[in-house]
């Protein structure tokens, strides 16, 4: 392809890009394959603290009811001794 140089304005021709060489393109290749296989990683390790995040709150609500549970019968019980 040939373009006007912005500076003279004379038409030059617009050098086409180089591929890659054939061990570049295999280590691109390569580290494009370990980030995808890294991203895959990262989502299944967020969806597993999710998962026990989730889990956790569950049993902190469970033990908030049963440290509930017991104030009302230690209450129950202290009225009954009196």
């Amino acid at each position: 392809m040939n373009l006007n140089c912005q500076r003279c304005g004379k038409l030059i021709a617009v050098p086409k890009p180089r591929a890659p060489a054939a061990g570049g393109l295999a280590r691109l290749q390569g580290i494009q394959q370990r980030l995808t296989e890294n991203e895959s990683q990262r989502t299944e390790v967020t969806s597993y603290v999710n998962q026990l995040s989730i889990q956790l709150h569950r049993w902190q609500l469970r033990l908030q009811t049963l440290n509930e549970r017991k104030q009302q019968l230690e209450k129950d019980l202290g009225s009954l001794k009196s």
